[in-house]
């Protein structure tokens, strides 16, 4: 006896519904590991955070910080320091100086801040001296160095020794060096309407550097370069003599006149 013949469209109909049933399956499967993905997530330990004061820019030695510098953020307790400032109590922070660089960003350390009456000592980095230069209108930037500003300083003086050349030499003497304070000024920078308005500027020496500034002011005179603050980048210079820069001039175009004396008609 032979089998009905199945009709096409039913077979058809029949693989439509497994597939989509088969679909359904792993559907469900999937929103199913995404619903324990996260649920594990949130019983996993979170790790803790405090709220604490972070600097909102960054800051050189010898400024003065104020409440527009401060800003409260939640930070791990594992990157906040033991002194840390809380939101709480940085107000009695405000007006005092920076003893330590600080970083835009980072939480802010009741060690790294010094009040303005304090002794101006503790500004300076241990291992290092303060040293105060004379300065004019016209080795001090016309007035424009500010607390916080590098500097570098050529020493100008005269070679008269056997073992160099006679006349003018200028050498770089020191490189790269903080200004603690211009005048009694330790903080902000100086405005248009004082511009001028010091005679000294008080630099963040090593000691080394302190005898060598102190023999180079003896020998002859001192000119200060103020460099882009964030700019630490070696210039290499090795001294100019004024013979030496009398050869960069060439032979050619001479001021000077042949005279010719005497002669016969």
């Amino acid at each position: 006896m032979a089998l009905p013949k199945l009709n096409k469209n039913v077979l058809f109909i029949g693989g439509a519904i497994l597939l989509g049933l088969m679909a359904a399956l792993l559907s469900v499967s999937y929103v199913q590991k995404r619903v324990d993905e996260a649920t594990n997530a949130a019983a996993r330990p979170s790790v803790p955070e405090t709220r604490v004061v972070v600097s909102k820019r960054d800051m050189a030695i010898g400024e003065m910080v104020g409440p527009e510098d401060f800003l409260a953020r939640a930070v791990p307790l594992d990157f906040i320091p033991a002194d840390a400032i809380s939101p709480e109590e940085y107000g009695k922070f405000v007006g005092r100086l920076v003893r330590a660089p600080i970083k835009r960003g980072a939480p802010v350390s009741a060690s790294a801040l010094v009040p303005l009456h304090d002794r101006f000592s503790r500004v300076i980095v241990p291992g290092k001296v303060g040293y105060t230069l004379s300065v004019s209108e016209n080795n001090s930037i016309s007035g424009m160095i500010a607390p916080g500003d590098a500097v570098d300083i050529l020493l100008h003086y005269e070679a008269d020794s056997a073992r160099q050349d006679v006349g003018e030499r200028v050498v770089p003497l020191l490189q790269n060096i903080v200004v603690l304070a211009t005048g009694q000024k330790i903080h902000d920078v100086v405005e248009a309407s004082n511009a001028g308005g010091f005679s000294s500027v008080t630099l963040e020496l090593d000691p080394e550097q302190a005898e060598k500034l102190t023999v180079g002011q003896a020998m002859g005179s001192l000119r200060v370069l103020l460099r882009n603050v964030e700019d630490g980048t070696p210039f290499g210079l090795r001294g100019l003599t004024e013979r030496a820069l009398e050869a960069t001039f060439g032979q050619g175009g001479s001021d000077s006149v042949e005279y010719i004396i005497g002669g016969s008609n």
